[in-house]
């Protein structure tokens, strides 16, 4: 007993051994803390990176692009095992500062947002994120209206309008050159009246395959547009020609053409004031021809402003005008058909004998010629012409020879003869004594 009392009074007053003695609780403790609570590294995957001083690309006229591989990041944590129980990636923000960026690469840095003073070390798996830099490029373009479906048999697509109509595209330059066109794009399908809608701006390549927008900017991404549906009305075409044919032919008025009747469309009020289609003669012209003439007519210069035609394949038509060659007839003339102009003062003028008539040759076509009735056949003889052509100064009674100028009814042509009649002038004082004659003759003769 009192050798146990000495050791507790000798371990007591012995310094050396107090912190002997500490020193062993303390390692017991940190031992015992180690087993039960360790510091250990554990990896959080997943982590996005976000992007900071963007406007220094923006500012310099550049593009940038984050490698899809480094959007996001892994990192390695080490802590205790109890802090690292409590984290989560959501507990860290990995950042990259664009004014760090150095031939295609930016630092990635990593902090954490809870528990970061109990944290050992945080280390990205990948250091730096793959940055790709290139001009930026800006284009502007105009909107189209791309329509598909069909509208029902009787209807056809009219006008569209886009309430705006441009958009501005920037972006990679590389991307940004290669669209072609914008458009939106409108389903017709059934309809029989006019479309209103908004729709999604669509950009295109040269070859018409859609242009990814994911790193463009676009001034808009959709517009108004209105696409008038219109009602389709069929009308006749009629056809005229000009010019003469060679000599000795004639066209028939038969013509003939590819397209007789066209479906047109427009608006209504438009549409309502068209009845049918007239080509004018300068469409087709059959100057010096000997046969049948055929021109290639394109309609849809001839079509009123404001009207479509429906069907692409009618607005070309072949037009064929007839030309025959003329016949040649005989036709005899009265005498009484024939006129005579400026008879001398005191003359009487008579053409050939009673009762005679005029040989002409004329020509036409066969038909005009079967219908042909020599009485609307007139002549004129001009006796002033006479005067001139056989210097007469001063007429006399007698018999002169008179050529003939005649008209002719539609269709009938002179035969290219020139034909002379016989005119007698006679004073009028000795025609009225012969008329007197005649009548006291003829009164006679009933007496009897």
């Amino acid at each position: 007993m009192e050798f146990l009392t000495r050791l507790a009074k000798r371990l007591v007053n012995n310094i050396g051994l107090k912190i002997l003695s500490l020193l062993l609780g303390i390692l017991i403790w940190v031992i015992v803390v180690g087993i039960d609570n360790p510091v250990k590294t554990q990896i959080f995957a997943s982590i996005p990176v976000n992007v900071e001083n963007a406007a220094v690309m923006e500012d310099a006229g550049k593009f940038y692009e984050v490698a899809d591989s480094s959007k996001t990041v892994a990192v390695s944590v080490r802590a205790e095992r109890s802090i690292l129980d409590q984290l989560s990636r959501d507990n860290f923000i990995a950042s990259i500062n664009l004014e760090e960026y150095n031939e295609g690469r930016v630092p990635i840095n990593v902090r954490a947002t809870r528990y970061a003073d109990k944290i050992t070390s945080i280390t990205p798996r990948n250091s730096y994120a793959s940055v790709t830099v290139e001009d930026l490029g800006r284009k502007q373009f105009g909107i189209e209206a791309e329509i598909s479906g069909e509208v029902p048999e009787g209807y056809s697509v009219g006008g569209s309008t886009i309430n705006n109509n441009i958009v501005r595209v920037s972006g990679p330059e590389s991307v940004v050159n290669s669209i072609d066109h914008a458009a939106v794009r409108v389903s017709v399908q059934g309809m029989t009246r006019d479309i209103r809608t908004e729709s999604n701006i669509l950009l295109y390549d040269s070859a018409g395959q859609s242009v990814d927008t994911a790193d463009l900017e676009l001034s808009r991404t959709e517009t108004g547009i209105t696409v008038e549906i219109w009602k389709n009305k069929d009308v006749p075409v009629t056809y005229g020609y000009t010019g003469i044919p060679a000599d000795g032919f004639a066209a028939t008025g038969n013509v003939s053409a590819t397209v007789n009747d066209l479906t047109i469309t427009g608006e209504r009020d438009d549409l309502s004031e068209v009845e049918s289609i007239m080509i004018p003669g300068t469409a087709v012209d059959i100057s010096n021809a000997s046969g049948n003439v055929t021109a290639k007519v394109d309609l849809s210069k001839y079509i009123p402003s404001g009207i479509r035609i429906v069907h692409d394949e009618d607005a070309k038509a072949d037009v064929t005008v007839e030309i025959q060659e003329l016949s040649t007839i005989n036709v005899e003339i009265p005498a009484s058909n024939i006129t005579v102009d400026n008879v001398p003062a005191g003359m009487t003028a008579i053409v050939g004998g009673i009762g005679e008539v005029t040989v002409i040759s004329v020509r036409g076509l066969a038909k005009d010629l079967s219908e042909l009735n020599p009485a609307m056949i007139t002549g004129r003889i001009d006796m002033n012409e006479i005067a001139v052509s056989q210097n007469i100064g001063e007429w006399t009674a007698g018999a002169y020879e008179a050529p003939v100028s005649f008209t002719y009814p539609e269709g009938i042509y002179s035969g290219n003869s020139v034909v002379a009649v016989k005119v007698i002038l006679r004073p009028e004082e000795a025609v009225a004594a012969d008329s007197v004659f005649n009548d006291d003759q003829a009164d006679g003769q009933a007496t009897e």
